[in-house]
């Protein structure tokens, strides 16, 4: 589903990404860790070209992210190529980055309507059915800021998956929640991936990684370190690195 080749990124002279190299299929869920400014929202970002890398590729099934090739030469993609692949890609962020005029309701239909052309009552029905799955159907008419942080996030969650998704990018979509609103958001998480979808999410939350990752993706430097199976990642790392960094966050 997704194919990262040779990925490198830089802000003026500072290298931010190095090499990247990644492939996620469908149904993986791709946990990616690693210390503060190691490269990994930077990585997210790329993925839907919210941020332009600058050398290799990202492909998202047969397409390019971000560029269009012709005649061997490359050139940025318009806004509107870029979008079309975008919509196929959910992103939740740190920041929730509901509308705050809006209702619940009103920001899990915005996309659908004004991105995707679907009838207010198609996507008035879908949302309701993912504000229940999400544990917010009691909040449908309710403004973001008479929710709570953990509140906030699953409408987010619920905003992005009403365009019905192939992948979903998760940027630290709990670090920004206090911590015991951390559980029900992570739990509408697990839900997604126990039925399926596929994920690629950057977090601190070294537990969850370790029960619902599919894969662990360990960054440092703006490289990847090491990746591979929870079980061995978090049990047996191969890189020291990893080790260290393993060893200070989870003891």
């Amino acid at each position: 589903m997704l194919r990262i080749t040779n990925l490198g990124k830089s802000y003026g002279s500072a290298r931010v990404l190095s090499g990247i190299d990644l492939d996620v299929q469908p149904h993986d869920v791709v946990a990616i860790i690693g210390p503060s400014g190691s490269g990994k929202s930077t990585l997210l970002k790329c993925i839907n070209f919210l941020e332009r890398y600058d050398e290799g590729e990202v492909r998202f099934g047969d397409e390019l992210v971000g560029y269009v090739e012709a005649n061997g030469q490359r050139r940025l993609a318009t806004e509107r190529q870029t979008n079309r692949l975008r919509a196929e890609m959910g992103m939740v962020f740190q920041n929730f980055n509901l509308f705050p005029h809006m209702t619940t309701l009103q920001n899990v239909i915005e996309g659908p309507i004004q991105v995707k052309g679907v009838a207010r009552d198609e996507a008035v029905r879908h949302a309701e059915q993912l504000l229940a799955k999400v544990g917010l159907a009691d909040k449908r008419d309710v403004r973001p800021t008479k929710l709570s942080g953990g509140q906030q996030q699953r409408a987010a969650i619920a905003r992005a998956l009403a365009m019905r998704p192939r992948l979903m990018l998760f940027d630290e979509p709990t670090s920004a929640l206090d911590p015991e609103l951390v559980g029900e958001v992570l739990t509408a998480m697990r839900e997604l991936a126990a039925e399926g979808m596929t994920m690629v999410i950057v977090t601190h939350e070294m537990s969850f990684a370790r029960d619902v990752a599919s894969r662990v993706v360990f960054m440092e430097g703006g490289r990847i370190v090491e990746e591979g199976p929870p079980g061995k990642i978090f049990t047996n790392p191969d890189n020291a690195r990893t080790r260290a960094f393993l060893a200070r966050v989870l003891h």
